[in-house]
């Protein structure tokens, strides 16, 4: 009896550690609304012809997936050619942007990752803990960072994966878990589009990120950091500091691109500018580029946004 115990303790061991290791439950999907159905943010971010094109194209695969970090099931969507030939594929870890449940990763968001995948890269993306009941309570670059550093342990296990090529792509909120995570990791390069670089400076500009917003639908409400994280007023700038890569540029150690619009209304470049001071004055690899055209995301239909970050991201290719 005793024996048997021990077996049964040895897998059951054995199966939480697959669990946490890998990506589980994956289900392929397909963009099923035409253009004409997408949501005005969906028209203002693709042209109707690459949206087409993505939705109608069989070279390449759209599946969600599950995977585990610190315990927590997090959900997230990939792109991947159909065929490897045999061929490890170089990975783009992207970081989608928003709060909660508002930019929470949906079929709107896969033109996104073929127009990056056929280039060349297979394209995973998480969700974050912070969504559905979570959604009003997100830490914005708390724990959920480990959403992250977890997938990219994972992504490197996977078989057709070359894991001597990892890229990341962060947009907006997805800019700060971009710079955070690369305090933490050292990859081939990186790209941010309309990031956060410093905190004070967004909730100075925009302080419903601190307080919280009720005018949405219950789903997409966010009750604000000063809200959610412990005693926050005592450890105000603490907090701010650890969402802000202009505090700790010289922690990153990654190539990195930073792609900001002067007129962006949501994300002030004047943080893009700081932290690109701060990685001139350690050293640090990198490449700026302003546009002088109203925008945030910088979507690949108005701008040549994704044809510099491939470039570079090629440039670092081993």
């Amino acid at each position: 009896m005793k024996k048997n115990s021990l077996l049964f303790i040895f897998f059951f061991g054995c199966t939480q550690i697959f669990s946490q290791s890998s990506i589980y439950n994956i289900n392929q999907v397909e963009i099923k609304k035409t253009y004409k159905e997408i949501s005005p943010l969906g028209k203002y971010r693709y042209d109707s012809l690459s949206y087409e094109k993505a939705r109608n194209q069989k070279e390449y695969v759209f599946e969600t997936f599950n995977y585990k970090s610190d315990g927590l099931e997090i959900s997230g969507y990939l792109c991947r050619s159909k065929k490897t030939n045999n061929k490890k594929i170089p990975v783009i870890i992207y970081n989608r942007g928003g709060t909660g449940n508002f930019g929470k990763l949906s079929e709107e968001d896969l033109p996104d990752f073929y127009a990056l995948a056929k280039e060349g890269f297979a394209v995973y993306a998480s969700n974050y803990r912070y969504i559905d009941k979570l959604g009003a309570i997100d830490e914005f670059g708390g724990d959920d960072i480990n959403d992250v550093l977890n997938l990219y342990r994972i992504i490197k296990k996977i078989d057709y994966i070359d894991d001597q090529n990892i890229f990341m792509l962060g947009v907006s909120r997805g800019g700060l878990m971009t710079y955070k995570s690369l305090t933490k990791i050292n990859l081939n390069a990186a790209a941010v589009l309309g990031g956060v670089a410093n905190f004070k400076n967004l909730t100075d500009e925009r302080p419903i990120f601190l307080t919280g917003w009720t005018d949405l639908s219950e789903d997409l409400n966010y009750k604000g950091l000063k809200n959610i994280l412990q005693n926050f007023e005592q450890n105000k700038e603490e907090y701010l500091n650890e969402r802000s890569a202009i505090k700790w540029a010289n922690k990153i150690n990654t190539p990195l691109y930073i792609l900001h619009s002067r007129q962006d209304g949501r994300v002030p470049v004047k943080g893009a500018i700081e932290l690109v001071q701060q990685l001139n004055s350690f050293d640090k690899e990198y490449k700026f580029k302003i546009y002088d055209r109203k925008s945030h995301s910088l979507p690949y239909s108005k701008f040549n946004s994704f044809e510099e970050i491939i470039r570079w991201f090629k440039s670092h290719i081993k």
